[in-house]
């Protein structure tokens, strides 16, 4: 899987995202309709707020989002999506070691 992801020409590492720029993007983005899958949720948001939500995950703040809204919504959405699909693989392997690890630190009895 590819660790770097371009927007509007400029080049960001997923690796370097950090928990607190999470949560400042998820502030950012707020609530979702019930809106059946990612694209339907990303395609109720305006493009600004797409932008500063990918600003606050890659700068902690939402400088670069006018860099950002120079390119196009569509863009943007993919962008997130990009992201989202890379941490959720990353948040799977690290559940399933911790699992492993509590069943050998205490099996359960049956």
């Amino acid at each position: 899987m590819d660790e770097t992801i371009i927007i509007n020409g400029c080049s960001f590492n997923l690796k370097a995202i950090k928990i607190k720029n999470f949560v400042l993007a998820g502030e950012c983005l707020g609530d979702f309709t019930t809106a059946e899958n990612v694209d339907e949720m990303l395609a109720e948001k305006d493009k600004k707020t797409l932008c500063d939500a990918i600003s606050f995950l890659f700068a902690g703040d939402s400088s670069l989002s006018d860099a950002l809204c120079e390119g196009t919504k569509d863009d943007a959405i993919e962008a997130l999506k990009q992201i989202a699909l890379y941490y959720q693989s990353l948040f799977k392997r690290a559940s399933l070691m911790a699992k492993s690890v509590s069943l050998i630190a205490a099996k359960p009895k049956i």
